[in-house]
């Protein structure tokens, strides 16, 4: 009987193993040419592999996905990271917690840099939302998913459910229901949106990533002051301000606003805010930010 038993689980086994390597070379297939040595194991596949160790295991990744992007920081060239390398590490993110569901920190990095650098809100809610089932006590994941929704992906609808699930859990500030409800009303965007990254900004302990999120806030609250200055211009005037200074000169703004990010803010030919470095947040999205929002 015991010889039977041990017949069958090794028939599985092989059965899951051929599955998995077929997985892995369909994941193969879809790299770009030349870059197979970026290729993610499948969390099956490592599953199998590292046994009790998935804890170290996603612990590996998710420092491989660090040192991996903190790399790019050096290159000169644009864009500093290329598209496949972003999809790479949205896999590795994707697989560390796979491996472990409920470790924290790739939840909050994947939701650092992937809306915001890569034009990627999708593949971070997909993540995300296996951070919110999992961390069923925790408010972060869903109040992330919600502000994706909202933000990026335009659904007012579904982000309102998820903060709303996020302002049921425990620790969650009471403000959550008030921003779900306003999103259900449609308010304003981007005062809301501000509202939405002040409150990230307070959850968050590690200093680098509160002052990345204090950075995007500046820089919203400066394209929300110029947007009202243009619209008083607009109806003081009845025409479009020809540019940013136009607005100084005529007293609307006190001074030339400061870009956050080292650009220089201007108007297109509609009034709308621009600025001339390319980085995050609205005027100053990814390429591949902007191709998903056309």
């Amino acid at each position: 009987m015991r010889g039977f038993v041990l017949a069958v689980l090794l028939i599985i086994g092989a059965i899951v193993h051929v599955v998995s390597l077929g997985k892995a070379a369909d994941g193969m297939k879809q790299l770009p040419h030349g870059d197979e040595y970026a290729f993610v194991v499948p969390s099956p596949i490592l599953k199998i592999a590292t046994l009790e160790f998935q804890g170290l295991a996603s612990d590996i990744l998710f420092l491989r996905s660090i040192v991996f992007l903190g790399g790019t920081f050096e290159r000169t060239e644009r864009p500093r990271v290329k598209e496949w390398e972003w999809k790479w590490l949205a896999s590795v993110l994707d697989t560390a917690t796979e491996l472990d569901p409920y470790f924290l920190d790739p939840y909050y990095f994947a939701n650092a840099y992937l809306p915001w650098d890569a034009g990627m809100a999708n593949e971070a809610n997909r993540i995300l939302k296996k951070g919110s089932r999992y961390r069923e006590w925790d408010w972060v994941p869903p109040f992330f998913v919600g502000f994706n929704d909202f933000f990026f992906l335009k659904d007012d609808v579904n982000a309102a459910d998820y903060i709303m699930e996020a302002s049921r859990r425990p620790g969650s500030n009471p403000m959550l229901a008030s921003l779900a409800s306003r999103l259900a009303y449609k308010g304003n965007r981007i005062e809301t949106a501000i509202l939405f990254l002040e409150e990230i900004s307070r959850g968050l302990q590690e200093e680098s990533m509160k002052k990345l999120y204090e950075t995007r806030i500046r820089a919203l609250r400066t394209v929300h002051v110029i947007e009202q200055s243009v619209a008083v211009f607009k109806k003081k005037f009845g025409r479009t301000p020809s540019n940013i200074g136009e607005l100084v000169n005529r007293k609307i703004l006190r001074q030339l606003p400061e870009d956050p990010y080292g650009g220089t803010y201007y108007l297109d030919a509609d009034g709308q805010v621009h600025s001339t470095i390319t980085t995050e947040l609205g005027p100053y999205l990814s390429p591949f930010m902007k191709k998903q929002m056309q």
